[in-house]
């Protein structure tokens, strides 16, 4: 990677025009030339250098047009003008050294590569030709090789071109992060800081060096002095280190501000899917899969195969109830492009297999979970989701056995803990139901799904109230109501446990509350039922379980009591009946004589 200064740049395009001018007053060739000239200015399309009207035979006129057109991008043009040099003077490592250069910027590694040993047979110790095969080795994950050209680089000839030994460096510190050798990484951006003390890029890369070592709060500072800096960012821009100080801030849990970073690099670099993917698996980290699966539609859409994006999202389509779009996003991640990152395709399986539970096919989810975990026996998220799966299909004591396995993985796993006490329940173990959803709610980040919080406290509450712990109960579902006022279940739990403590009005107007919410659920309306009838509010009593059994003919706790109502009701009115005065029927009325 080369440093230009625009100055140079400059200087350099004038000398080449100069030269043009000179050229096409000295030659015979002066319309030919000409046109050629304009083709240098106006850079119109390749057709008129292509005809091959024009037969020049000055080596100097094709390697310097071939430094011009690679320094206005148009690199296709640029290795054209380059190889008509070379055809002249094959030997002349310079032009081949420009020839890399530009299939560098092209990102034509092996080519790049190729050009890069040609130059190095002409010239052995030639240090930017070294420096160039380093960059060709790494960018095709050749990391050790590349290290060792790097190093041969820094102790050749010292003829850098255009540029510094910084490029040797800072592409030698990038192998050894890629190899892990991360103590080494950040002293060879250090060594390429020595030289160009404000080189954004080598401050970047000491940024990602430092967050892999969890030295994040160093990482992010490097990070801030390169974006302060802002120099020599080669071909790249600034984007770069917004990125990597967002990956950092993602890290250390730092979720809200790696948003805002990752936010300024897309606005940045928009055509980035890398940034667009971290984007949104912040988002969905701090519980906003909507927002998330926004993100990762930009990812997807600049690289259609990219098979963690794909995954991250069958994820986030998983968490908002889209089980065909999630099952549709996982299955193309496993056929994507492998790129994975720190990731296995583990994902995808497992989200699959959650797409398909979701759809009610257990069987088959179950199959593609356990497919997950075969290729991650240590992935905490899969066992938890197998769990809920079996507990499904009733299949209590696998499910148990795969929640252990999920908590003894992570310890502070929240959902999977939250997943046992729900088991548990089911089995009326309720005192280590109540154990598990404690653990459950110790372990909950800052940043949980307010959903799953209140759900936690809700059916905390259930287990309580089935170890007649009324008052603990009333107080957990309290909670569960104060996080999402509109959990039909939380106020349906409120009104039995408002039930058990006697507290009919208040039971009833819980159970107002969840029927609101929940204006189809036939249990509701048989508790409110139940409490009128307690109050002796047997008219009210009778039409609420009427409605009940209009939503639920089989509902047991209405059948049961709308014939208890309905007896005291009638017998109510009987008594009324008997109490009331008894007025004289007027034929029966007799005078007195």
């Amino acid at each position: 990677m080369k440093y230009f200064c625009a100055t140079a740049k400059s200087r350099r395009r004038q000398a080449i025009n100069n030269w043009l001018r000179k050229s096409a007053k000295s030659s015979s060739m002066i319309g030919g030339l000409t046109a050629i000239f304009l083709l240098a200015n106006s850079l119109v399309p390749t057709t008129l250098f292509a005809e091959e009207k024009l037969e020049i035979k000055d080596f100097d006129y094709w390697a310097n047009f071939c430094k011009l057109l690679g320094e206005e991008k148009k690199y296709d043009e640029a290795i054209a003008a380059c190889n008509q040099g070379i055809a002249i003077k094959p030997d002349e490592p310079e032009i081949w050294v420009t020839r890399t250069e530009i299939l560098l910027k092209q990102a034509k590694y092996s080519e790049a590569l190729v050009s890069a040993d040609r130059t190095l047979r002409l010239q052995p110790k030639y240090s930017l030709a070294l420096a160039q095969r380093c960059e060709a080795l790494l960018n095709l994950n050749k990391y050790a090789e590349a290290i060792a050209a790097c190093d041969l680089a820094l102790r050749s000839d010292g003829n850098w071109g255009s540029t510094t030994a910084v490029v040797a460096w800072y592409n030698r510190g990038l192998g050894e992060s890629k190899l892990g050798q991360l103590d080494a990484a950040i002293a060879s951006f250090n060594r390429a800081l020595e030289i160009t003390p404000e080189n954004s890029l080598a401050l970047v890369g000491n940024c990602q060096a430092l967050a892999k070592l969890n030295r994040f709060s160093e990482a992010i500072a490097a990070c801030d002095s390169a974006i302060k800096v802002n120099q020599n960012w080669g071909d790249t821009t600034p984007a770069i280190a917004w990125y990597t100080k967002g990956l950092a801030q993602e890290k250390n849990g730092q979720l809200e501000e790696a948003i805002a970073s990752f936010d300024q690099a897309v606005a940045m670099n928009p055509k980035d899917a890398d940034i667009w993917l971290e984007h949104g698996r912040s988002l969905a980290a701090i519980s906003k899969p909507e927002q998330a699966v926004v993100s990762y539609q930009f990812a997807i859409k600049l690289s259609p195969n990219y098979a963690l994006a794909l995954a991250s999202q069958s994820a986030s389509l998983n968490k908002i109830g889209k089980f065909p779009e999630a099952q549709a996003a996982a299955e193309q991640a496993l056929q994507g492009d492998s790129r994975w990152g720190d990731i296995s395709p583990a994902l995808a399986w497992e989200q699959r297999g959650i797409a398909l539970a979701g759809l009610g096919n257990y069987e088959e989810g179950l199959a593609s979970i356990e497919r997950a975990i075969a290729l991650n026996p240590n992935y905490a998220e899969a066992w938890n989701n197998r769990a809920a799966t079996q507990w499904y299909l009733g299949r209590y004591a696998d499910a148990i056995a795969s929640s252990d396995r999920a908590t003894e993985i992570n310890p502070k796993y929240a959902q999977a803990w939250f997943n046992k006490g729900r088991i548990l329940k089911t089995l009326d173990r309720y005192s280590a139901s109540l154990a598990a959803y404690n653990k459950a709610l110790e372990n909950v980040g800052k940043f949980a799904d307010k959903s799953l919080l209140a759900n936690i406290w809700a059916n905390r509450s259930v287990v309580l109230w089935h170890l007649s712990r009324n008052q603990e109960a009333l107080v957990s579902v309290d909670k569960a109501i104060g996080i999402n006022p509109n959990l039909s279940q939380g106020w349906y739990n409120r009104g039995i446990v408002l039930f058990n403590l006697a507290r009919y009005d208040e039971a009833i107007n819980a159970y107002n509350q969840a029927s609101t919410l929940a204006p189809m659920d036939a249990n509701i309306l048989a508790g409110k039922g139940v409490a009128l009838l307690r109050l002796g509010k047997l008219e009210d009593a009778v039409k609420t379980f009427m409605a009940t059994l209009a939503l639920d003919p089989k509902n047991a706790l209405a059948l049961a009591n709308q014939t208890i109502a309905q007896q005291k009701l009638d017998a109510q009115k009987e008594q009324q009946k008997l109490k009331s005065p008894v007025m004289p029927d007027s034929t029966t009325m007799r005078q007195g004589s």
